[in-house]
């Protein structure tokens, strides 16, 4: 779900939206963590930068750029291929 009335929001940890098939997944406290971490480098890169966190989904080069940093500080963007989960 998408705000309506509320731009810029980056949405971390509990609050995200999820279906109740797909939350056994995001309810893991490291996969917590990991988008906690990933909304903090989204809102600093959108300070440093001066691009709104909106933007970035509609700019496939700032949606590139922005998931090379986040896997630079080390969180997965993915499962770990060959991982049976």
């Amino acid at each position: 779900m998408v705000p309506r009335r509320v731009r810029n929001f980056l949405a971390a940890g509990k609050n995200i939206g999820t279906t109740h098939i797909t939350n056994g997944c995001y309810r893991l406290h490291p996969v917590e963590w990991n988008i906690g971490e990933s909304a903090g480098i989204a809102a600093a890169r959108a300070l440093r930068t001066g691009v709104e966190p909106h933007s970035v989904l509609q700019d496939e080069n700032e949606l590139e750029d922005l998931q090379r940093e986040v896997s630079g500080d080390g969180i997965e963007l993915r499962w770990p291929a060959g991982t049976l989960w």
